[in-house]
């Protein structure tokens, strides 16, 4: 393995080989910054010293240096932000109180009429009438059901015929009912079980 030597210029370890030229080289053209302490080559100077120029925040007026500044006005307190509830901007510093009292002010929810806090708006209108959607779908079902069984159709109202009904007639209307059955009896809604019992059983 080489032997390596660390230059007292600029702290980089070197080839001992190498290490009186390049000591020479550092001596004359590696300098020590007086703000940072870095090393830098002369030739560098200037371009160097620029990132140490302040420049002032466009938010609070605070001076940092360039390399500091954009980290700063991310998250600079007087940076204004978009309100999520209301749209109006507000500096970063006050966003939470604003935030707390203007989300717990209501708006009705255009489906249900209910007032609804605008933090728990946009999760309620997710799922606001679903509720409705599914009993019409399963009313609809249900209604189908009986118009393919030979019902007229009412899931409240089943006529019953006094006239007696031919055996054959029975026997597929049996059957009919026990396909039905088979096909809806993985459904846990117990109401919808009920009204299918009953449409069948009045047949």
């Amino acid at each position: 393995m080489s032997e390596t030597k660390v230059c007292q210029c600029c702290l980089e370890e070197v080839l001992a080989t190498n290490y009186l030229l390049h000591s020479l080289y550092c001596e004359r053209n590696i300098i020590k910054c007086e703000i940072c302490d870095q090393r830098i080559d002369l030739n560098e100077k200037n371009t160097h010293m620029e990132s140490h120029q302040k420049t002032e925040c466009s938010y609070c007026s605070q001076m940092f240096e360039k390399s500091l500044l954009e980290m700063h006005k991310k998250n600079c307190p007087n940076k204004p932000e978009k309100c999520g509830f209301c749209d109006l901007m507000i500096n970063l510093s006050e966003m939470p109180r604003h935030q707390a009292k203007c989300g717990s002010r209501t708006e009705q929810c255009q489906i249900c009429k209910k007032h609804i806090q605008k933090r728990e708006f946009n999760l309620h209108a997710s799922v606001c009438g679903e509720g409705d959607e599914k009993e019409t779908s399963k009313r609809n079902r249900l209604k189908r059901i009986t118009i393919e069984s030979g019902s007229d159709g009412s899931v409240q109202e089943v006529k019953q015929v006094p006239k007696r009904k031919p055996q054959k007639q029975i026997k597929q209307q049996s059957k009919q009912k026990e396909q039905i059955l088979t096909e809806y009896n993985d459904d846990d809604d117990q109401d919808f079980q009920k009204a299918l019992q009953m449409s069948l059983n009045q047949k």
